[in-house]
């Protein structure tokens, strides 16, 4: 049986789950690591749990890396909308994952208002992914359920529940990746490519609070206004009219 608050098993995934379960309505959201190793029951699980919208948030060069979603037959449609994770100049060995994200929040912050409006208008379920399915797809479900006024102990919660799936196989490929471009691997590298500490996503909000005035504030300027906040409480909110 599925655990609830880890993952659901669509062969071809490691961090495919629901976002929120037992506090969003059943069916509606979903987030994950890349799709590009769905099996051909991977897809059929796909159009069972009624996805129509699927949101790929990996840049160009992840999809090289990786290859293209394997979409065919599930019935959904596949939006890129491509976000770079990582400073324009870095050193891998001190990368923080507060690094990664104040860089996602800066240089994207109109593309995460995309996504979240394509969310809030979207017909049937959605998933999100990114390469983890943790950063990237991280803080855009984080910032959804601000905007769904969420409790912010559900939002860690929910973040912090990806560093077990991604543990052993996935962390195991990418580091393998790592050493065949001689990146040398640290404990910050592996938290990075893999660990999902409550404490990068708090001092994510921190940030916001400083740069922007809050986490609502930074939604507005992205076009995530009152009207679409109805939007996603309509979808997402159980019982909301």
């Amino acid at each position: 049986m599925d655990d609830p608050v880890t993952r659901l098993d669509v062969p071809g995934t490691h961090n495919f789950r629901e976002v929120a379960p037992g506090v969003l309505a059943p069916g509606v959201l979903y987030r994950s690591d890349a799709l590009h190793r769905l099996t051909r029951e991977g897809r059929g699980r796909l159009e069972q749990l009624g996805i129509r919208q699927v949101i790929d948030l990996r840049s160009a060069f992840d999809r090289r890396i990786g290859g293209r979603d394997r979409l065919r037959g599930t019935g959904a449609s596949r939006l890129s909308v491509p976000i770079d994770g990582a400073p324009r100049t870095f050193d891998p060995s001190t990368l923080t994952l507060q690094d990664v994200y104040e860089t996602v929040l800066t240089r994207h912050q109109r593309d995460l208002g995309r996504v979240i409006r394509t969310v809030a208008s979207a017909d049937g379920a959605v998933v999100v992914h990114c390469t983890a399915g943790k950063d990237r797809t991280g803080l855009v479900v984080a910032l959804i359920l601000t905007a769904l006024d969420i409790d912010r102990d559900i939002i860690l919660a929910d973040y912090s529940a990806t560093a077990a799936n991604l543990s052993g196989e996935w962390t195991e490929r990418m580091l393998r990746k790592m050493r065949r471009f001689r990146v040398p691997v640290t404990d910050a590298l592996v938290e990075v490519l893999a660990g999902s500490p409550v404490e990068a996503l708090s001092s994510a909000f921190e940030w916001l609070d400083r740069e922007h005035g809050g986490a609502l504030a930074y939604l507005e300027k992205a076009g995530v206004d009152e009207a679409v906040r109805d939007a996603l409480r309509t979808r997402l909110i159980p019982g909301a009219e």
